[in-house]
């Protein structure tokens, strides 16, 4: 498992003499799976002068994962540590926290996390990668070193006002923020922005919105290509977040690479040290020592504060907690940097990329029986049902898939409830007529009020709509039905409710989910049987009574996947 092994570690060469009496740490290359790369660091500290117990001490390990650009740094603070009687290995992977949080990703139930005792991040995202896992973590050090966070681009000359612009310019060229701190950055500086007046936090996410979908576009239909700011050509207009640090290490190849800082600030990734089996106030076991991962991490960042320390972090072009460059040359410069962003913005941030970038398939079946012509307000249930539908089409980006089914009772034909009028499909896609499919399920929701008639067969319907989103289930889309109805089943000659569940308990594959939205209109609703059919598949159900309830019912489901 990642941060782990299964078999013993491997045999330590004869420590170094280091002229003090004490060992040296042996440092021994190890390939890990599911990591960029790694090593193996056992530290057996002994006490008293015969080195013969370093082979009988029962060692305590501690498994410690360390961000990409850390990872040289951390090997300078583990060299350091010196001995203090006990007998320690420490198991040190390098992985970015996009990279933990795939590996947590294919963790089977009953299985343990893939967390390490100690870990040193290199985005923002951690709290939510250990949040979405049913874990707290204990934040030992803020920052062991930083970096600013700006723009690499190939073209000079236009400086951005804001991060806000720079969102909304169709320049920016993003990563996962999982997967890289900058890119994370640049998603939460406009929010960061807006405490301090420029723009809203409403502003901030509509302009998050089309970066997040075109991310998610592109990784549906397989054309995400990773982002590479060593290859930015001269003139190129792209805007790639991208750190000090690396800016600084890929200018050595590159030439046409240009820093851009917006005029409202930079943002300052931090690294910080976290104890992610841990929280505050808890104590952690360990070989019958108390909270051992707490008190390796302490010895470590000690030394990130010293002077040999503060030297190597200059000198591998990071800066100190503070921010303020003290390498060689002046980095990109100094200037304002924009307040860290809040643990709870953060959250929410990454909850809504995570939302938007994975696009949603939608087979809407909405109910036409006879009921829905029922006055309700000022309009009809029928229209609140169009309005709502149009509102969706109107909000879903154009990589969306979504299909439009109605049924009352012989909608069909005769034995036949549900009729389709579109087919599951993108709704950029060509119909072949010179539209494309978004106005084709436009076109038809129109036409859903010349429609109603009859009974309501719902469960003949319904089990018939999921049968073809499982057969046309798409694993890089959320796969969903969305049920609007007003009433209960009243087709006698239909399936049972005992028997539909069953049916929906059959075809739902946890492994490949389609969940049931179900939306009832108005308290003549079966809530109780929409509430059944939605549990069965993992889904959820409630009530509405306008249009506005109906979209807000309907986000919420899919915001709350």
């Amino acid at each position: 498992m990642f941060g782990s092994h299964s078999s013993p570690p491997p045999e330590l060469p004869e420590p170094t003499d280091t002229g003090s009496g004490t060992p040296r740490i042996a440092i021994i290359a190890l390939a890990l799976l599911l990591v960029i790369g790694a090593g193996y660091f056992a530290l057996q500290a002994i006490g008293g002068d015969d080195a013969s117990q370093a082979a009988d001490c029962d060692p305590t390990t501690v498994t410690v994962t360390v961000a990409p650009a850390m990872a040289d740094l951390f090997d300078e603070a583990v060299a350091s540590l010196e001995d203090n009687g006990q007998c320690i290995e420490l198991d040190v992977t390098t992985a970015t926290v996009g990279e933990v949080a795939e590996a947590q990703a294919e963790v089977d139930e009953g299985e343990d996390d893939v967390f390490p005792d100690l870990w040193v991040p290199d985005s923002p995202a951690w709290e939510t990668v250990l949040t979405e896992a049913g874990q707290t973590g204990k934040v030992l050090v803020p920052a062991l070193a930083s970096t600013p966070v700006g723009l690499g681009s190939g073209r000079t000359g236009h400086t951005p006002d804001s991060w806000l612009e720079v969102l909304a310019s169709k320049k920016l060229v993003v990563s996962d923020p999982k997967a890289s701190g900058a890119s994370a950055l640049a998603m939460l500086a406009p929010f960061a922005e807006a405490a301090e007046g420029i723009g809203t936090a409403m502003t901030a996410q509509d302009a998050m919105t089309p970066v997040a979908q075109e991310f998610g576009a592109q990784a549906a239909s397989g054309t995400l290509n990773d982002v590479n700011i060593d290859t930015i050509a001269p003139g190129s207009p792209e805007l790639i977040p991208v750190t000090e640090r690396d800016l600084l290490i890929a200018q050595r190849g590159n030439d046409a690479l240009e820093w851009v800082s917006p005029r409202s600030g930079v943002a300052l990734l931090n690294f910080p040290l976290v104890q992610p089996g841990s929280s505050e106030g808890s104590l952690t076991m360990g070989s019958g020592e108390l909270d051992v991962p707490g008190r390796i991490g302490a010895k470590i960042a000690a030394w990130f504060t010293t002077e040999e320390g503060l030297a190597a972090i200059a000198g591998d072009k990071l800066r100190g907690p503070d921010g303020v460059w003290s390498g060689e040359g002046d980095g990109v410069g100094e200037g304002k940097q924009l307040p860290p962003p809040e643990k709870a913005q953060v959250g929410a941030v990454m909850k809504s990329w995570g939302i938007l970038t994975v696009p949603s398939s939608v087979l809407a079946l909405v109910d036409v029986s006879a009921s829905m012509d029922v006055s309700a307000g000022e309009t009809s249930r029928v229209a609140l049902a169009v309005n709502a539908a149009k509102g969706a089409l109107a909000a879903f980006p154009d990589h969306a898939r979504i299909g439009l089914r109605v049924f009352s009772i012989d909608q069909g034909g005769p034995g036949q409830d549900w009729k389709e009028l579109a087919q599951l499909r993108r709704l950029d896609a060509p119909t072949g007529d010179g539209r494309i499919h978004k106005e084709l399920l436009n076109e038809q929701a129109d036409l859903l009020p010349t429609m109603t008639r009859g009974g309501t067969g719902l469960y003949d319907s319904t089990l018939a709509a999921y049968q073809a989103a499982t057969r046309e289930y798409n694993p890089n889309y959320y796969n969903a039905v969305a049920i609007i109805s007003d009433g209960a089943n009243d087709d006698p000659g239909s399936i049972g409710i005992d028997a539909l569940l069953k049916q929906l308990g059959k075809l739902h594959d946890p492994d490949r989910p389609v969940r049931i939205i179900a939306i009832g209109i108005s308290t003549d609703a079966d809530m109780a049987a929409l509430q059944r059919i939605a549990e069965v598949t993992d889904g959820q159900a409630s009530e509405a009574q306008d249009p506005q309830d109906l979209l807000m019912a309907l986000g919420s489901a899919l915001l709350t996947r």
